[in-house]
């Protein structure tokens, strides 16, 4: 379930939650495309929309560099999420894994149940 969006310049980083835990991930605006492949997962919900936030922080700024800008405000933008998430992800002690690590633990134990089963 969807619990949270944020928007960059070219994406949105959703939060999305899920029974392990919320879900990161980004999705491209103009094609609605999502990359799984950048998704990661964290076990509270503020560092992940924390996260999402930096992420989105991170596109603006990204965005406005290739476009020639000098981009400072976004610069100043960028550094305090990312300050914050730092400094709640250490808090929490939850600094996230790859959606793909958790989906190969996933196939690995399903495996392993159809191979004990069989």
């Amino acid at each position: 379930m969807l619990v949270a969006a944020s928007e960059g310049q070219g994406f949105r980083y959703e939060v999305v939650e899920r029974t392990e835990g919320f879900l990161v991930r980004s999705r491209c605006l103009d094609s609605g495309a999502v990359d799984e492949a950048e998704s990661k997962l964290f076990r509270t919900a503020s560092v992940a929309f924390r996260y999402a936030e930096m992420s989105a922080s991170f596109d603006r700024y990204a965005a406005a560099r290739m476009a020639g800008d000098e981009a400072g405000a976004e610069l100043v933008e960028l550094e305090a999420q990312q300050a914050l998430f730092s400094e709640l992800s250490r808090r929490l002690m939850d600094d996230g894994m790859a959606a793909m690590v958790l989906d190969a633990w996933e196939r690995a134990d399903e495996e392993r149940d159809r191979r004990r089963f069989h």
